[in-house]
């Protein structure tokens, strides 16, 4: 046998290696010192004469001696010790080797162990707030603390090799129209490894390599999820074969630090301001086809009118914020996204308590085209507003696909008269109309199922935005330059390489909860929303 014949086994020893080892420098090194083997014995005149097994075995030996080694050099890790360290406000502990090697072992353990041990060492939570945030009793956090590290122990002392990535959340949302297929929603939600391969990506264009190692899973599995990334728009591929994260992504402590001034700002100049939306809403209430509608479906309509004008003033507050133009999408969408990344073990109460005063994702609009009973072709379109104000931000929950795919559609046969049974929309989502009721998008008359939300024609749509447009130039001239200046000194920052991000949604964060701290802040004094005690979605749906 010679050399060449050797080397002809690389791929199947690199394979055989990999299974083995935990990382891919150690699988070159072991393969490297079997072929050495290999070549030695070959040059002291020995005979190889069933190579793949020869080979293997050899593989096989080196490795179980390595682990020999390893077991001779015993690690010890204090748990108790760590979280006193994690405390602090410095990053020396989570960057040293110490907490490298709980980060290793702390992936493998179950859902509620891991999360428990994660919140308690690297997010310094209570026990009181661990349980509020898993939904479980004190005692069990306490047990599952201490049976976590009597398995973090016995993983330590084995000395396995395992991935050393705690991964992360990334919420997603966008601005414009969705895909075909619910993009950019659709390519992340519920995919925590699409998500930290977001994130990973983001501060600096990455090799797949780089990303392959970082999250510990072979870039064979790696290619083809950055391929649909890349497909999606959601990354760039460098001529150089790296990849970046091709939108905004910020931190929930960004958030954090503008919420308290934004409600500053809103409240100092909230007499102003409604006043302006006060009259935008009797100038609405008085039009025609708004009169004929039902006394619900007009505190709707004012609903999104408030909403759009306030969002309206705060994208383009000033002149000086350009206003994005939404590109025109492979997937048939025109959205820009962004989005907010965890950190693992990130305390949400705060966050989830400053959320109360956020839009879920700002307007969004959803169209499709149709046919009408006697064959006409119709354009339609569904504007929508989430928030958490008697309204629910997740009104298509466990069925997103489906409900951006087809609501509009069922919308338009339920206010024909169409009976869904009859029409192409899926059972999942026809057996979802009973939650669509309860969050106000439908209701029953007489046993009837009604469209429950404002239905418009376009030109009546069109005259409804004139008047919101006017508002909004009105809040402009009053404040635009006061707000341009107070936003401008809490402007995100973002990488160098990323040049696609329009210059509004760096405003994002230092606007965020503008809006519905002025809406808030009118419900709480009865002018906006009274004797509503009933889901009340702010959503318009629109017909050519």
């Amino acid at each position: 046998m010679t050399n060449d014949e050797v080397i002809q086994y690389y791929d199947y020893l690199m394979r055989l290696a990999t299974s083995k080892c935990g990382s891919q420098t150690d699988a070159e090194d072991l393969v490297g010192d079997t072929m050495l083997a290999a070549f030695a014995y070959m040059h002291k005149g020995g005979t190889i004469e069933h190579p793949k097994t020869w080979l293997t075995n050899t593989l096989f030996y080196k490795h179980n001696s390595n682990l020999r080694k390893k077991y001779r050099a015993p690690v010890t890790v204090c748990l108790e010790d760590a979280a006193d360290v994690a405390g602090q406000e410095d990053d020396d502990f989570l960057a040293s080797d110490e907490a490298s090697k709980l980060r290793k072992e702390l992936n493998h353990l179950g859902f509620i162990t891991r999360e428990v041990l994660v919140r308690f060492y690297f997010g310094n939570q209570s026990v009181a707030d661990i349980a509020e945030g898993l939904g479980i009793p004190e005692g069990t956090v306490k047990s599952r603390l201490s049976a976590g590290r009597s398995q973090i122990k016995k993983g330590l002392e084995t000395m396995e090799n395992k991935e050393n990535y705690i991964p992360g959340k990334l919420d997603i949302t966008f601005g414009g129209a969705e895909g075909l297929n619910g993009e950019p929603m659709s390519l992340v939600e519920g995919d925590l490894i699409v998500q930290n391969l977001l994130i990973l990506a983001y501060e600096k264009p990455v090799t797949i390599s780089e990303l392959s190692k970082a999250i510990a899973i072979p870039a064979a599995y790696i290619e083809p999820i950055v391929k649909k990334l890349v497909c999606g728009e959601l990354m760039v591929q460098t001529e150089s074969g790296k990849v970046y994260t091709d939108f905004i992504i910020t931190k929930p402590q960004k958030s954090l630090k503008n919420f308290k001034p934004q409600l500053d700002f809103s409240h100092k100049h909230f007499e102003k301001i409604w006043s302006i939306l006060d009259e935008m809403s009797k100038r609405i209430s008085e039009m025609p086809f708004v009169q004929n509608m039902c006394s619900e479906e007009i505190t709707k309509l004012d609903r999104f009118a408030v909403l759009k004008a306030l969002q309206d003033f705060q994208h383009y507050g000033s002149e000086k914020i350009e206003a994005p133009k939404f590109p025109r999408r492979k997937d048939g969408g025109r959205w820009i996204a962004q989005g907010i990344a965890f950190d693992a073990g990130y305390n949400m109460k705060e966050y989830n308590e400053a959320s109360e005063y956020a839009i879920h994702g700002g307007l969004r609009t959803t169209k499709a085209v149709s046919n009408t009973p006697d064959g006409q072709t119709k354009q339609l379109w569904l504007y929508e507003f989430d928030t958490t104000l008697w309204d629910s931000p997740y009104r298509y929950a466990g069925i997103y696909e489906l409900y951006f795919k087809h609501i509009v559609p069922l919308l338009w046969h339920i206010y024909n008269g169409v009976q869904s049974e009859n029409s192409e929309i899926p059972n999942e989502l026809i057996a979802n109309i009973p939650d669509l009721v309860r969050l106000g998008m439908f209701k029953k008359v007489e046993e009837k199922l009604c469209v429950a939300i404002p239905v418009l024609k376009k030109e009546e749509y069109d005259e409804v935005c004139a008047v919101i447009k006017e508002a909004t130039a009105k809040i402009k001239s009053e404040i635009g330059d006061e707000f341009f200046a107070f936003t401008t000194s809490m402007k995100t920052p973002v990488p160098k390489h990323l040049t696609s991000v329009p210059e509004l949604l760096r405003y994002h964060e230092a606007t965020k909860y503008f809006v519905m701290s002025i809406v808030r802040e009118a419900y709480r004094e009865g002018l906006h929303l009274k004797d509503v005690d009933y889901c009340c979605p702010p959503v318009v749906f629109v017909y050519e």
